[in-house]
């Protein structure tokens, strides 16, 4: 929780967001003895009014007391546990991680499961399949947004059998959208799971949320698996974020589809020449695990050097 007070008093003043605080403030975040400090140098530097600071201020004590008290965990970008694939992001980095479960589970292998609100019964079963070869079959955690169809797919198939999986929310972690998926949230616990925002613990969904909890999805993420989507669908922003920061991208395609039904897959497949078509399962298995053996050789590069 290394500056958290600090971080929360300077995003809660007016037009400060995360871009705003990396480009101007970081520096002085980071010089900073302590909270009351800089509080001074914000107030000796800057336009924002008494009732401003104060506003910022009380709103800054209140989330440290909330936090300390609760059973969520606040990674800033500055702790030593912070996400490291997080910092390809840059200025679009979350200030902060909210995490309610298994901190320890973000430091594990893993593997982003996305796709259409409404999948096809032939994606569903075929999601189901993958998603119990990957955790069976790898190491690696599955990951998805806790939304309604794939998403849903990925998590429910998990935790039933008794296995982790990390949900990334577009609203605070105490907020669950859509509300039928509460249960889901809490088994995802149970299992030793954690869901996981940028957001503060009880702030509610904001439509804008989604395209940046989809970079977010693509950055933590080793891989991303695509089951079904369209070509103007949400799932292409993380497959478009996922691709920008050099994420293996894998994408469902089976021979006989219906007209129109993975147009999005067959896009990212044409567009994007690392991609990889999965029809097998044991291909793909084969593939994602050559993937961690490929990481960890480069490592072992790079400690030689």
């Amino acid at each position: 929780m290394e500056k958290f007070k600090e971080i929360i008093f300077l995003n809660g003043l007016r037009r400060v967001g995360k871009k705003t605080i990396y480009s101007k403030y970081e520096q002085i975040l980071k010089n900073a003895d302590d909270f009351n400090n800089l509080v001074s140098e914000v107030k000796l530097n800057s336009k924002f009014t008494p009732e401003e600071i104060k506003k910022a201020v009380d709103h800054a004590e209140e989330a440290y007391e909330y936090i300390i008290t609760s059973d969520i965990s606040a990674i800033t970008f500055l702790d030593d546990n912070y996400p490291k694939k997080l910092l390809d992001m840059e200025k679009d980095k979350p200030l902060i991680l909210y995490v309610k479960g298994n901190v320890d589970a973000l430091k594990e292998p893993n593997i982003a499961i996305i796709g259409t609100r409404k999948p096809l019964d032939d994606s569903e079963k075929f999601e189901e399949k993958i998603v119990n070869n990957i955790i069976n079959g790898s190491n690696r955690i599955v990951v998805s947004g806790l939304a309604l169809g794939c998403d849903k797919i990925a998590h429910q198939t998990t935790v039933e059998e008794n296995k982790i999986t990390i949900a990334i929310l577009p609203s605070g972690v105490n907020v669950i959208t859509p509300a039928s998926n509460k249960k889901l949230a809490e088994e995802i616990l149970l299992n030793n799971g954690c869901l996981v925002s940028e957001y503060e613990p009880n702030e509610k969904l904001s439509r804008g949320n989604y395209i940046d909890r989809d970079k977010i999805v693509a950055a933590f993420c080793d891989a991303t698996f695509v089951v079904e989507c369209g070509v103007k669908s949400g799932t292409m922003h993380t497959v478009n974020a996922a691709n920008e920061y050099n994420r293996q991208i894998y994408a469902y395609l089976p021979t006989e589809r219906p007209d129109g039904s993975y147009d999005g897959n067959e896009f990212i497949l044409s567009e994007n020449e690392s991609a990889i078509k999965v029809e097998d399962i044991d291909e793909f298995l084969k593939d994602l695990n050559n993937l961690k053996v490929k990481k960890e050789v480069k490592s072992v590069q790079q400690t030689l050097m």
